[in-house]
């Protein structure tokens, strides 16, 4: 049977841990330490269910970094019998995924109410229906409106870098598949100097020539890159879309309609929830392992960030950062050893530094 696992939400440590019921409290705990972490069963929620292990993740009201993944056993149903509120989530999320995905067979019918979809629960659901192909679409609109003011840098070798190490991280559900009509992730540096990194419903990825600046080393982009291709294997920047604009608005840029004042307004609406950054920071470092890529670059590259944007206590942090968990939180829950290999080559390194200055 598999393990069961404790994240503490502050290192990437997957703790196999068994757990104790006492009264209102449970108890988490491993071999080395028995009293690992206490949770209140009135501050724990259900968060999904693996489909395909069966295992159940749990998380608390209060903290949304810690997760107790619990596999089935006597001591789960335990649990959930004596927590009728953990219990019953399996009900509660069917009838909502349903309803979610009746109204997105019916959106034609429902713009009207569209702007019901923006909230965020909502979104979430409503993403895991929207067939790729009306991704990509949506995706096309938004890549062509950010590309028309900005230049795309066209260095060969710095693209084959770049190339190389988003093939080299990329789930299978995300390569290139002309049977499966699976484009691929597209990748480009922009030359841009504020120091930003996006991804884009479609499976687009662009990094600007800012951040590579910024960066002190290939492992530091190689971790804002499996971040954002994390952020593509989770649906954020779909969920985003209709979250921000709601359903009507994004229909109407998938279809093609008068969609060119609703990509602007998505442009500088599109953000992502605390709790999807986090979900991405820690997909990302899952991503970078399954490479066999050193993952310490994620933590370091935040470390870079706080330094040139929180001085002294004083916050300069532009306004795409603001709605983000803090650096110094995401630096210490994504620290990694540096156990893999370097992400590129120092001759791949100094290409892709390089790449916006190839005309």
């Amino acid at each position: 049977m598999p393990d069961d696992r404790f994240y503490d939400g502050h290192t990437a440590t997957a703790h196999r841990i068994a757990i104790t019921l006492m009264g209102s409290t449970i108890i988490i705990g491993s071999a080395e330490n028995p009293n690992l972490a206490r949770w209140p069963a009135g501050d724990m929620r259900v968060i999904d269910a693996n489909k395909v292990t069966g295992a159940i993740n749990f998380g608390r009201l209060s903290d949304p970094a810690p997760r107790l993944v619990l596999h089935e056993s006597p001591s789960r149903q335990d649990l959930l019998d004596t927590y009728p509120h953990l219990k019953h989530w399996k009900a509660r999320a069917m009838k909502r995924g349903w309803s979610v995905g009746l109204a997105w067979t019916l959106a034609g019918i429902l713009i009207a109410t569209g702007c019901y979809f923006a909230w965020r629960d909502g979104s979430a659901y409503l993403a895991r229906f929207v067939p790729k192909t009306w991704e990509q679409r949506l995706g096309a609109h938004i890549y062509k409106a950010i590309t028309k003011n900005l230049t795309v840098c066209e260095g060969t070798a710095g693209k084959a870098a770049m190339r190389k190490l988003v093939d080299r991280l990329a789930p299978p559900q995300l390569l290139k598949d002309t049977a499966k009509k699976q484009d691929g992730i597209t990748i480009d540096v922009v030359d841009l100097k504020l120091p930003n990194a996006f991804a884009l419903p479609g499976d687009h990825v662009m990094v600007t020539s800012g951040l590579i600046e910024l960066a002190g080393s290939p492992d530091m982009v190689s971790g804002v890159v499996a971040h954002e291709i994390a952020h593509l294997d989770l649906r954020h920047p779909t969920q985003s879309a209709i979250s921000n604009l709601g359903i009507s608005a994004t229909v109407s840029i998938i279809l093609g309609g008068s969609g060119v004042g609703d990509v602007a307004t998505l442009l500088t609406v599109m953000s992502y929830s605390r709790k999807m950054e986090q979900e991405a920071d820690y997909r990302g470092l899952e991503l970078l392992k399954n490479a066999n890529l050193r993952a310490d670059g994620m933590a370091e590259f935040f470390k870079v960030m706080k330094d040139k944007f929180e001085k002294d206590g004083d916050s300069i942090i532009p306004d795409w950062l603001a709605s983000h968990p803090g650096l110094t939180e995401r630096a210490e829950y994504t620290k990694a050893d540096s156990t893999g290999t370097t992400a590129m080559t120092d001759a791949e390194w100094q290409s892709v530094k390089g790449i916006c200055k190839v005309k």
